[in-house]
């Protein structure tokens, strides 16, 4: 009767222990529903808080928001955040997945970076045909880039907006790379 006790209570643990592992690799999202051309950027783009659509690379005295140290620490911070995500988060692979026909391949990602560095609010651009798989899949990768640190603008730390583009490797588009 002890064994049975213990088997079910060793089962009960390992599933509590498995969901809990699931959820935190789930990242929270919201859709950003817009037609604006500025959130489907084919690569790594950001703008400062409160600017119309200032795109990456017109501050003449900063940089946008730069994501690890190691970026943080170069000459020019913008062109290694960007290298960064094209070499991450290009030709994404979903093993045994069959893409939805006429799906883009691309999942745009956009949040926050706060004044202290803090990420917020992740959303992903809300497009024509879902791949729900892809969804989830790029808002994880996105969140797992590693520490963000601020925008600098005339040498102040800035709040800003970034967008990082997933391209996911569909079947239209495998081995042409």
């Amino acid at each position: 009767m002890k064994f049975k006790h213990f088997a079910g209570l060793a089962l009960a643990v390992f599933f509590c222990g498995f969901f809990a592992t699931v959820q935190a690799q789930s990242h929270p999202f919201s859709w950003k529903t817009t037609s604006d051309p500025w959130y489907m950027s084919e690569t790594y783009t950001f703008k400062f808080a409160g600017d119309e659509f200032t795109a990456k690379g017109t501050s003449s005295s900063g940089h946008g928001p730069v994501c690890t140290n190691g970026c943080l620490e170069t000459t020019r911070p913008d062109a290694c955040t960007e290298n960064l995500i094209k070499t991450k988060l290009t030709d994404i692979e979903l093993p045994n997945y069959t893409f939805p026909a006429g799906y883009s391949g691309v999942e745009y990602v956009t949040f926050e970076v706060q004044t202290n560095g803090q990420v917020n609010g992740y959303q992903v651009v809300k497009q024509s045909i879902l791949c729900k798989p892809c969804i989830q899949t790029a808002v994880n990768l996105v969140a797992e880039l590693g520490e963000w640190h601020p925008a600098i603008d005339e040498g102040i730390f800035v709040k800003s907006t970034v967008v990082v583009p997933v391209h996911f490797k569909t079947g239209a588009n495998r081995g042409n790379h």
